[in-house]
């Protein structure tokens, strides 16, 4: 049984808070491997400042070290607005047998009420929500949308989809705005040095880009 993390968001750009969380995530749950998946179109909030191709570069510099962590470009090459529904659909034919784990921060799994199809989330892949000091969990939240809280990592992957699991947050915080921000006015930012030194030759996030 092959376990498969699914870290999906717009890094724009990625830092290392994105990698902390990735890394974090194969440990906690001994994932065989974690796909980061660049957006291509939010449904919920503006366009990046960096195109797909150049997020996706970032991408597969800031993974480059880690043999577990790969890039994927699913939704870059998908037509319209990426929702998580219909990538995590393309990935379960991919990969039938696998046991996929959508990685995300509280925040957004607080949201998934308003995301398309919620629901048929919990039928496709387990969730590991990276939890935050200053925001509640919801734990009635798997329950409403078909699914249902775990204790462990063991008990999530008995079965095939539709468990949730709460993990502490990472040491390592940050956030692609303030990252953009930092690198606008010059100052070093939390962002691996392949990555820094690829904005840097692309003259990304400078001044009305950020």
């Amino acid at each position: 049984m092959t376990r498969v993390g699914v870290f999906g968001g717009m890094f724009d750009p990625v830092h290392h808070g994105h990698l902390a969380v990735a890394r974090h995530a194969v440990e906690f749950l001994d994932l065989d491997r974690l796909l980061l998946i660049p957006c291509k179109l939010p449904g919920h909030r503006g366009l990046p400042a960096a195109s797909g191709e150049q997020r996706l570069r970032m991408l597969e510099l800031a993974a480059a070290d880690d043999p577990r962590i790969a890039v994927d470009p699913i939704e870059l090459y998908s037509e319209g607005v990426s929702y998580t529904v219909h990538t995590l659909a393309r990935l379960r034919r991919r990969l039938p047998d696998a046991r996929l784990v959508l990685v995300l921060g509280i925040d957004a799994f607080l949201g998934l009420p308003n995301w398309r199809d919620p629901e048929q989330l919990f039928r496709m892949a387990h969730m590991l929500v990276i939890a935050r000091q200053n925001l509640p969990m919801d734990y009635d939240m798997a329950g409403r949308l078909g699914g249902a809280m775990a204790r462990d990592p063991e008990q999530m992957f008995s079965g095939k989809a539709g468990r949730v699991l709460l993990s502490p947050e990472p040491a390592m915080d940050a956030s692609s705005s303030a990252v953009r921000e930092r690198l606008a006015n010059g100052k070093r930012a939390q962002v691996p040095e392949p990555v820094r030194a690829y904005i840097r030759g692309q003259g990304l996030y400078r001044g009305e880009n950020t």
